[in-house]
This record gives structure tokens, sequence and C-alpha cells, in this order.
């Protein structure tokens, strides 16, 4: 057989061209274009609150790549999980692909101190609803009183916000007592339990009592006892009285509680002592929050002035933490490859 040989061979060049080039004056394949540059897209700013104080582990949110050439290298300086001191920590990633391009995003890590207090030693002052009397339990003088009153749930919250700080909450509350036994004893109380904030809530057994006729010995019993608070250089934390259930079994100053609050807010501000409102918390719900006997909160009722005497020291004593920045890295690299 006679082959041509021009052709032969210009039939095998183009075999040997298949998957590269095309035959019979096709155009040659062209190799992919590369990947787009790499580029990083930093998370949010992170922030984290320490228990104690310290350094604390933080774990924050991959940055998330765009584009590059495989393969690629990624690092993040501190690297996720790793300790951050209290303050503002820069995280600066940067990603390098096959190309050598590169690309670096920043973003903040802070880790907030735990908050704190001006004042860590507190008693409730007062009468039985000082005590955490539900029913008429006695329960003693020089504790934070029983688990259902507001002094021993006071100190609760206290603990679980203030982490870095110890508190003592003392329950001074006497079932019973008037505005003038109040005014006598309690010289003796602030010497012996040496507190720097007295949560006062006294006077609505005198209200009981007389009534309107009560009011104005019961402002100015208040008023003695913040000048003595005062005088000892400790803050009085005074509180409004509770509304009462209307027809119950011990609701006898039912109309008398709303001119008697206006007197105290008035005498408060005028003393400079700090206002804890409690009745216009109370008077939307008083079937939840006053129990049956028409005097007493409910669990729930001293759940509720524990939590406003804790959004009024809140307000008043808690300390802005200061925050300093750093960029310094505090462990070396972790780079990952992809």
């Amino acid at each position: 057989m006679i082959v041509d040989l021009r052709s032969a061979l210009g039939s095998a060049m183009c075999i040997a061209a298949l998957g590269a080039a095309a035959c019979g004056g096709d155009t040659p394949l062209q190799p992919p274009p590369p990947a787009d540059a790499p580029r990083l897209v930093c998370p949010q700013p992170v922030t984290a609150r320490s228990v104690d104080g310290e350094a604390t582990a933080v774990t924050y949110p991959q940055v998330t790549l765009v584009g590059g050439q495989l393969p690629v290298t990624m690092a993040c300086e501190p690297p996720s999980a790793e300790l951050f001191p209290v303050g503002q920590t820069v995280v600066t990633c940067r990603v390098s692909d096959s190309l050598t391009r590169q690309d670096a995003c920043s973003f903040t890590v802070t880790v907030e101190p735990p908050p704190r207090t001006t004042a860590t030693r507190f008693i409730a002052f007062g009468d039985s609803i000082s005590d955490g009397v539900l029913g008429f339990a006695r329960f003693a003088v020089g504790d934070p009183g029983p688990p259902v009153g507001y002094a021993f749930k006071l100190k609760t919250l206290l603990q679980e916000r203030y982490t870095a700080q110890t508190f003592q909450m003392t329950d001074e509350g006497i079932p019973g007592e008037s505005i003038t036994t109040g005014q006598a004893r309690l010289a003796g109380a602030l010497s012996r339990d040496n507190p720097e904030v007295v949560l006062l809530f006294e006077g609505i057994n005198d209200l009981n009592g007389a009534r309107d006729a009560a009011i104005p010995a019961v402002v100015n019993g208040l008023r003695s006892m913040i000048r003595t608070i005062k005088g000892r250089g400790m803050a009085p934390f005074v509180a409004t009285f509770l509304p009462q259930r209307r027809g119950a079994q011990r609701a006898f100053a039912v109309n008398t509680i709303v001119p008697a609050n206006e007197q105290v807010r008035a005498m408060v501000a005028a003393e400079g002592a700090v206002l804890v409102d409690l009745y216009p918390v109370f008077e939307p719900d008083i079937d939840t929050l006053i129990g049956p006997d028409g005097l007493h909160p409910t669990e729930a009722g001293y759940q509720k002035m524990a939590e406003t005497f804790f959004a009024t020291i809140r307000e008043r004593l808690e300390t802005a933490p200061v925050l300093t920045t750093s960029s310094r890295f505090l462990h070396s690299p972790r780079r990952v490859e992809r």
C-alpha cells in the first residue's frame, strides 16, 4: 500500500495534539485564567466578659476567604480560642495564595472586666416586708433573710452580676415594727453591721394603724432615719410603699398609700437620698405581686422588689470599666493552608 508521507505525518501530529489544540487549523486550547486575587472578610467586632478580671479564652468567628489561587495560606494573630487580656485587642488576619497575592483585614476582640459597684455591704432595714415574711413566720436578724425575701434575692442578683466582688447583705427587718421603734434601733444596727448602703422600707404598720393621720409621723421618721444614715457616711436607699389589695384581711391603708408616697418622694428628694419607687412597679399587677392578706408581697412580689432595688443600685453605684487597646500578639500565629 502506498501512503502519502506528508498526509501520514500531518495525521500523527494532529493525533498528538488532541486535548491541547484542534486539528485542521482550529485555535489551540488556552489554560484556564487564574482565580481572582484573594480577599479576606473579617468578622464583626467580638465582645466577651471576664468573670474575674483576668485574661479569658475567646473563640471568634472564622474569617471569610473570597478568591485566591490554591494552595492558599491564612493566619490570624492572635488566634481564636486563645487567652485575651481585659481590654481591646486588635486581631489581624492575612492571606497569601500560590501567585503570592496577599490581603489582610483586622477586627477587635474586647474583653470587658466584670462590672463593679462602689459598695458591697448592705442592710435591708424595716418591718416584716424587709424581713421577707410571706405569712407570719419570723426569721433571725443578722443574715440575708429567707430565700423568699427580697434581701436574699437581691444578694443573689448582685453576686451574679458583680462576679469579682463579695457582698454582705444583712436582713434587719422586724415584723410589726413602727416608725418610732425603727428610729430607736437604727443606730445600733448601723454600728453592728457597718453597711455602706441602707435599704429602707419602714412605716407601713403606722399607716395600717392610723392611716392618713400617720403620714406626717411616718415622713418625719423616715427623714430622721435618712439623716442618721447619712451622718454615718452611709447611703440611704428609701422605698415607696407598696399598693394594698383592696378588701383583703390586712389591707387597712388602701387609700392612704398614694398620698403617703407623694410626700415620701418629695422628702427623699429634698434630703438627697436615693428613691426606690416600688409603688408604680407593683400597682399594675397587684393580684400577682401582693399576697392574699393584701399587705405582704408574694414570692414573685419579693423578686420584683429585689429587681427594682437592683436596678437602682446598678444605676447609682455601678462603675464604668476602663478599657485599653492592644495589638500585641499574645501567641505565635497558627497558619492554615487551603
